[in-house]
């Protein structure tokens, strides 16, 4: 009997242990997520609101200047040229890749061969592995004055006086960049219209259907109010992708002609890497995060808000 107590001492002893030890396991688990949040999101977030506050130039020792970045920046012609185009690009962008990508989830969803309807799927989604870079430089060859896709076009079907330096003149710059991506079928917002369209109750588009709702009201009645979330969502990540756009001006414009193309995260390289104005830039970030800030504060009211209406 005294070996059998021992026996199941010595196994329980373990035992208890290791369960001690199995409720520690998930945490150790997260431990990398928390250390690559705490050293490449955190301390870079509180390193930019501090020197925002200084005059630091990337190297010397940085001195205390209060709000002076803040003041600078909002008296500063550019950065609210900057601001301003950063609304009409984000504006013009966000309604085409929402309208167009709507479209096409809607056109994928009525399809009722399932291997058709994925090979759509796939077809508009391939787009996500292609580099942003080869697409700007492709575009800039489309946008190219002398032998461009658009002005030999325009060219061949006798509208030769409509042909424009695209990027080259203020009043197209813009809009050109906004136009890049046409027909604007974002793959990302597309697998999330899609992914939503297909989570739909089947049981009230057959109602819709046997009420004799058209496909118009149905999109309208059922569609868009069940999509609301995603739409929202995808809004956001746009507005935020307008927000930190950099590319097409580091590719296409560097900012010009002018300040036509001048967007604040291209306003916020400028000010570090071409003028060593680091505490400048630190600021031009916080205010970025704090537009950001505003704006996914609103999205998610407008997307929640419907679970505390009150009747």
């Amino acid at each position: 009997m005294t070996s059998v107590a021992i026996e199941q001492a010595s196994v329980s002893v373990p035992r208890s242990r290791l369960r001690l030890t199995s409720r520690w396991v998930p945490f150790l688990f997260l431990l990398p997520v928390a250390a690559e949040l705490i050293i490449f999101r955190y301390i870079p977030t509180f390193s930019a609101f501090y020197h925002s506050l200084t005059n630091w130039d990337g190297r010397k020792k940085d001195a205390f200047i209060g709000f002076k970045n803040f003041t600078d920046l909002f008296n500063d012609n550019v950065f609210r040229d900057a601001f301003v185009n950063m609304a009409k690009y984000t504006s013009l962008r966000t309604i085409a890749v929402l309208l167009f990508a709507f479209i096409a989830a809607e056109l994928i969803f009525s399809i009722r061969n399932e291997r058709v309807r994925m090979f759509w799927k796939i077809a508009f989604v391939i787009p996500l592995v292609v580099p942003r870079s080869v697409i700007y430089l492709m575009w800039a060859f489309i946008y190219d004055p002398q032998v461009g896709l658009i002005n030999e076009a325009l060219n061949l079907i006798g509208l030769g006086a409509w042909q424009q330096p695209w990027l080259g003149q203020s009043s197209t710059a813009l809009g050109a960049l906004a136009f890049i991506g046409f027909p604007f079928v974002s793959s990302l917002a597309f697998l999330i219209f899609v992914a939503s369209l297909e989570g739909l109750p089947r049981d009230i588009i057959e109602t819709a259907q046997l009420e004799g709702c058209s496909i118009w009201k149905r999109i309208w009645n059922v569609d868009l109010p069940m999509l609301r979330g995603g739409i929202v969502f995808v809004a956001v990540l746009l507005i935020l992708e307008g927000l930190q756009t950099t590319e097409p001006q580091l590719i296409l414009t560097r900012g010009g002609p002018g300040t036509s193309t001048e967007l604040p995260a291209y306003y916020l390289y400028r000010t570090a890497f071409d003028y060593g104005k680091f505490g400048q830039a630190c600021a031009v970030g916080v205010v970025m995060l704090g537009v950001g800030l505003i704006f996914t504060a609103i999205s998610m009211w407008l997307r929640y808000r419907s679970a505390y209406d009150v009747d």
